[in-house]
């Protein structure tokens, strides 16, 4: 465990950018679920990408990784799976005829999905707020070809970069209420988590080391919850201990704090929608699994249990309920 001194300090504010709204695709007719979806436990589903078929698809399990059940179905890629409230997910897949790219938006009830951005680039790890009304994600259509931060508006498909520089910036995440979105940046020479109003001003480095001092460590995908007393929080992948795990800090950045322990390589954590358990992949001998454990530190369990593929990118479904994955209470 290691504790920060740093402050976090803030760097300048980018000007929001008007970008071309994209020709918006015809939202296919809903159909019937092609699969019959079991009854889930309380405490969520999680949502995660998978390739045991061949190829990448996204599936969903229960918070305890019973139910396992593929959600797309195709010769393409897809991957980087985001839920928001009302069983809306948001994904990232090069099925178009174009070849790269492009967000599309999956309603399990009534089931279908539509293609959101229609982008000649790559745009790829969408982040649905969370009442499923925009979309952040990162796109390579900057005039300077670096990945940059775009929001979407679903309903009319407008779109704004709220990020804009000559660097990186990746891996987006909203706050609870939808004001302000962290995201990863190598903006101060390597990777480090900052947090921005949705508009992409008041730009703050939460986790403040650059690559020309001792502690230039990199750190990606940001996760951020509240709990039930009013705390936010935010989980994070970092290698500042030498290898790949998951941190977790208050959403000032203060109080860093070492979640998972072993040395194989943890990453792309997603809290539950109270911040109690966070879902995460690790790396084994001879493959990916998706894992949970608790915040307070109990043993991480392997959830996907399937040592024949790579399961990646696993996201927590916001839920409304007073339990826990498990069955435990939640405090009021």
């Amino acid at each position: 465990l290691r504790s920060s001194a740093s402050v976090p300090r803030s760097t300048p504010t980018p000007t929001p950018t008007d970008i071309p709204q994209p020709t918006a695709t015809d939202t296919p007719t809903p159909t019937p679920l092609p699969v019959t979806l079991p009854d889930y436990p309380e405490g969520g589903r999680i949502a995660f990408r998978s390739d045991r078929d061949g190829d990448g698809e996204i599936f969903v399990m229960g918070c305890n990784g019973t139910g396992q059940t593929k959600l797309t179905n195709n010769s393409a890629d897809d991957k980087q799976p985001s839920w928001a409230s009302g069983g809306k997910l948001a994904f990232s897949s090069n099925r178009n005829s174009e070849g790269g790219y492009d967000i599309y938006l999956l309603t399990l009830d009534p089931w279908g999905t539509s293609r959101l951005t229609t982008s000649a680039v790559n745009d790829e790890a969408p982040a649905l707020s969370p009442d499923g009304s925009r979309v952040a994600y990162v796109s390579y259509r900057d005039s300077d070809g670096d990945a940059e931060i775009f929001v979407l508006t679903v309903s009319d498909r407008s779109v704004v970069q709220v990020t804009e520089n000559t660097s990186s910036d990746m891996d987006p995440a909203w706050s609870p209420d939808g004001s302000k979105l962290a995201f990863a940046s190598d903006r101060d020479g390597d990777w480090d988590i900052y947090v921005a109003d949705s508009d992409g001003s008041n730009v703050t480095n939460l986790t403040d080391s650059t690559a020309d001092d001792s502690n230039a460590y990199d750190e990606r995908y940001p996760d951020w919850a509240e709990d039930v007393y009013g705390d936010e929080y935010i989980v994070f992948t970092s290698d500042r201990g030498g290898y790949a795990a998951i941190y977790t800090m208050f959403d000032d950045g203060t109080e860093p704090a070492l979640a998972s322990s072993r040395d194989t390589g943890d990453g792309e954590p997603s809290w539950d929608p109270v911040s109690e358990f966070f879902t995460f992949h690790r790396t084994n001998e001879d493959d990916v699994e998706v894992f949970t454990m608790s915040y307070s530190g109990d043993s991480a369990v392997n959830i996907s249990d399937n040592s024949s593929a790579s399961d990646t990118s696993p996201d927590w479904e916001p839920y409304d309920s007073n339990v826990y994955c498990g069955g435990e209470v939640v405090p009021t």
